[in-house]
């Protein structure tokens, strides 16, 4: 029996996650090759529509990076086209807020931008970093309270 140290691993693929990978990248293809093309951005529009049901009936969790380069009125991948425009834009606010606005449909998505946000696994380095230091400086206070006699 294998011993568990507590760390929980990744599900494995199954063919579900990769149909929904293939049906992502398939439209987001067709969607930066559409320039003004309305047939290739509705079957991307399809595809994307396919993965849903597809996540929805087999219980495949989405991975949020999917998500998130999905426009939530249109159904449109925020994609850079062939001719070099893109399809959102992004700008600052005075209220540290993040607004990408979706330029097919003008739907408007507000972030929070957090400055001093650590991901998790700087989060553990940043912890592993200052956990070191701190023994360092307890080693060093107790070399100053017992010096060593050589």
């Amino acid at each position: 029996m294998a011993s568990n140290d507590g760390k929980t691993r990744p599900p494995r693929p199954n063919e579900f996650h990769y149909r929904c990978n293939h049906l992502y990248m398939a439209a987001s293809l067709l969607c930066s090759q559409s320039s003004g093309n309305s047939g290739l951005e509705t079957l991307s529009k399809i595809y994307l529509r396919e993965m849903k049901e597809l996540c929805s009936v087999e219980m495949v969790r989405l991975e949020k990076d999917f998500g998130r380069t999905i426009c939530k009125r249109c159904k449109n991948i925020f994609v850079a086209r062939l001719d070099g425009t893109q399809s959102i834009t992004v700008k600052l606010n005075r209220k540290k807020q993040m607004i990408r606005t979706c330029l097919s449909c003008g739907a408007k998505k507000r972030f929070a931008r957090n400055s001093t946000y650590l991901s998790r696994n700087e989060r553990n380095q940043h912890q592993i970093e200052i956990e070191g230091q701190q023994q360092q400086v307890q080693s060093e206070k107790v070399h100053r309270m017992f010096p060593s006699s050589d």
